[in-house]
């Protein structure tokens, strides 16, 4: 669902929109539990080293987390090996976390 800008909160900065009360009140509870992996970067592009802006439709959720990706053709790689770019990406994110994507 497509968030409103009736429904916000700002989690480290970055505003986040909800479709109404309810869910925004869940997130809210825990947002750990909601916030895409990466800082919302496409996880495929973390994979290979590079911080990629990602598509929110292009979703999927793994063991509980949120991954997404850049767009659907990228989204067809990473699903050939979603565990491994995981592995791969949970690695690189220690070390490009900080970094600016223009220094990548």
């Amino acid at each position: 669902m497509r968030g409103s800008g009736y429904y916000v909160t700002i989690v480290d900065g970055v505003t986040y929109a909800f479709a109404n009360a309810e869910h925004r009140k869940m997130f809210e509870a825990n947002p750990q539990q909601y916030l895409p992996a990466y800082g919302g970067y496409c996880a495929y592009g973390v994979a290979v080293g590079k911080k990629f802006v990602a598509d929110p439709e292009v979703w999927k959720i793994v063991q509980g987390k949120l991954y997404l990706n850049l767009d659907k053709s990228i989204q067809q790689k990473w699903d050939k090996d979603i565990l491994g770019f995981i592995r791969k990406a949970d690695a690189n994110w220690i070390e490009i976390k900080e970094k600016a994507t223009s220094d990548l």
